[in-house]
């Protein structure tokens, strides 16, 4: 049988995991009314990049996106209603490679990104 602390651990650790999910994409509240829908929906507000940094042989940015997560509800015929909302912004960063090295040392661009490689 499993020990306590290992169960609590691993229930903790799962609860935390669903969290960071749940934070990811979000639930709107369910539809009771006849004839009504809900949207989910997610407006970006900012996106910023960090100063080029080296890693290894190649070239990232750290990107920081902050969006505005929106419960939109409609009747049948596209009325709004006002029980819409907006929930918290989420804030989410990733890294994002801009140039990496080429087979013959030197270093190229990773599309999107068309800037000197590397970065100045």
């Amino acid at each position: 049988m499993p020990d306590a602390r290992i169960v609590a651990l691993a229930l903790a650790l799962s609860a935390m995991s669903g969290a960071a999910a749940a934070a990811a994409e979000h639930k709107c509240d369910p539809v009771t009314d006849v004839g009504w829908s809900v949207m989910a929906e997610r407006e970006t507000l900012s996106q910023t990049d960090s100063a080029p940094y080296r890693a290894g042989p190649d070239w990232f940015v750290t990107r920081s996106t902050t969006v505005l997560p929106f419960c939109h509800y409609f009747n049948s015929i596209g009325i709004y209603s006002m029980r819409s909302y907006s929930l918290d912004p989420v804030t989410t960063e990733e890294r994002i490679a801009i140039c990496r090295q080429g087979q013959g040392g030197g270093s190229a661009p990773v599309a999107p990104y068309a800037g000197p490689c590397p970065p100045q």
